[in-house]
């Protein structure tokens, strides 16, 4: 395997600035503390586990130090990369000149303001953090994908956000309320609305967003910069109402938990007997306006993830991979009912639209409610997606009409089935889509999950054969945004920009405007040329 050290050195003017600025405690060239920024296996299309070293490890404690070592960098023609809590290749260095902001000494919740629902926090909270306080209020909040020990904030303004509970909130871009960002050119820009406390700090204030161009959607469009354009050190992000219990008893780990399921939730399984009656179902589910959470955690993702030997046994038997197979129209929905009336009426809807289009209602079976009901509402079982190769890889997913989904999942199976037969990855099926509605069906998600072992050299390498495919399948079908695919960067905006009104044009110039100089780390952007 590769692995990518940078020959390039700070100045020394710039060491004794950043030292100045920091402390000496929090400041780093060491190699050693600089190689734990590197090794950065997921969601990367470059074989093997690492990405550049960064020249330098910075540890900011409030917006002014952030500020300080963006100026030190401007002046000496040094990239610069926030790092959150970080889940992959995109929260590391992207070139050889890189200096890490590491956010991890910003892990404040700054205030809650329960009447207006919002909580205020800082780059290093985490999801669970949030909604264990939360939770004591009455309150839960939106968790994406990557799960609970993930940051919000990183989340919210620089990456995508599609979550197991988007039918009730959403995605993460459409929970952000206010945020300060320091700009490419440290300047300090503050939008929305963005908490009360510490007025004689500076740190109340409010900025309508519209009308004309929205510099919302120039912090982050659809999937975020991942830290192409600078750094954002505060965020307030919605609250919604917590059916559940104040507090949680909870014994064991991941897959041995215990947690006793309120007898409010509902967990079921609604299966159907083909892909239109699903989907369908579906958009039924969300014009009744009833759920917590809907989600596809196909068979082959649930095997992976829980039992991957078995996935990989399976092989064998032709029988077994048909009976798998016509448990493929499915998806998982849990009822959070705020009284006995609630209960019984999202029920019966549930049953009546799933009995309507041929489908069928199976509720959780006992054993599984403590594993089901925690893990879903604590977004906790990410990490074991990893278990089946050691790494997985995603693509599609572009948000759209889910009639637009269900054609991302048809020909990501295609296209998988290949690369499958070719053992690019491994066999799951075939059939492993992620894929749910938000806000009660405005519109959906599907991406379409690869498992693989990043540390065998043929696997790694098909990667990029492979988004490749995915998103010159996407130009060709008009599957909706770009989804993953912009996870190439710059390559991707050229390919997907001329059928989509040349946003890629103006992506660069919103880029070059504000960072002209191309020093806030865009790998996972675009650049400024």
């Amino acid at each position: 395997m590769t692995f990518p050290i940078s020959t390039k050195t700070i100045p020394d003017e710039a060491v004794s600035r950043f030292r100045e600025a920091l402390g000496d405690e929090n400041f780093s060239t060491d190699p050693v503390i600089c190689d734990g920024y590197a090794m950065q296996p997921f969601h990367k299309t470059e074989p093997g586990c690492w990405i550049n070293r960064p020249l330098a490890v910075t540890l900011p404690s409030s917006t002014e130090e952030v500020q300080a070592i963006v100026k030190i960098c401007i002046q000496h023609g040094l990239r610069y990369k926030a790092h959150s809590t970080g889940w992959g290749a995109h929260g590391g260095a992207g070139y050889d000149n890189v200096v890490q902001i590491d956010l991890r000494r910003m892990n404040k919740i700054l205030e809650w303001d329960e009447k207006n629902r919002y909580v205020v926090v800082e780059p290093y909270v985490n999801c669970a953090e949030i909604q264990a306080e939360a939770m004591k209020r009455g309150f839960n909040i939106h968790i994406h994908g990557a799960g609970s020990v993930c940051s919000p904030l990183a989340n919210a303004t620089s990456h995508c956000g599609m979550g197991w509970s988007g039918i009730s909130t959403s995605t993460s871009s459409r929970n952000i309320l206010g945020v300060e960002w320091v700009l490419p050119s440290g300047e300090v820009l503050k939008l929305g609305t963005c908490g009360s406390i510490s007025e004689s700090a500076g740190s109340r204030w409010f900025s309508a967003d519209g009308p004309g161009p929205s510099m919302r959607g120039i912090m982050r469009g659809w999937a975020g910069a991942d830290g192409g354009l600078g750094v954002f050190t505060k965020m307030s992000m919605k609250l919604f109402h917590w059916a559940g219990p104040k507090e949680t008893a909870v014994k064991g780990r991941l897959q041995d938990l215990v947690v006793e399921k309120p007898d409010n939730f509902r967990i079921t399984l609604c299966a159907f007997p083909d892909a239109r009656s699903y989907a369908d179902a579906l958009f039924k589910v969300g014009e009744a306006e009833i759920g917590f959470l809907q989600c596809k955690n196909s068979v082959a993702l649930m095997l992976g993830a829980m039992m991957p030997r078995m996935l990989r046994k399976i092989h064998a038997s032709m029988n077994v991979k048909k009976i798998l197979d016509a448990c493929r129209h499915q998806f998982m929905f849990t009822i959070a009912a705020t009284s006995d009336l609630d209960y019984q009426y999202q029920s019966q809807c549930l049953e009546k639209i799933v009995d309507d289009h041929g489908g069928i209602v199976l509720d959780a079976p006992a054993p599984l409610h403590s594993l089901m009901y925690w893990s879903f509402v604590r977004v906790s079982l990410p990490p074991v997606v990893f278990r089946m190769g050691g790494n997985f890889f995603s693509t599609f997913g572009g948000d759209e009409a889910f009639d637009n989904c269900m054609e991302q999942a048809r020909i990501g199976e295609e296209i998988k089935r290949q690369f499958i037969a070719s053992k690019a990855c491994f066999d799951d099926l075939a059939d492993n889509p992620w894929a749910l509605i938000y806000e009660n069906g405005l519109f959906g998600h599907s991406e379409e999950l690869w498992f693989y072992d990043h540390r065998d050299p043929e696997m790694g390498r098909q990667v990029d054969d492979y988004a490749k495919a995915c998103a010159d399948a996407t130009l060709e079908h008009t599957l909706g945004g770009g989804g993953f695919a912009f996870f190439k960067g710059g390559e991707v905006h050229d390919i997907l920009g001329p059928a989509m009104s040349n946003y890629h044009i103006w992506q660069r110039r919103i880029k070059k405007a504000l960072d002209p100089n191309d020093l806030s780390d865009s790998k996972f952007y675009i650049s400024s040329d």
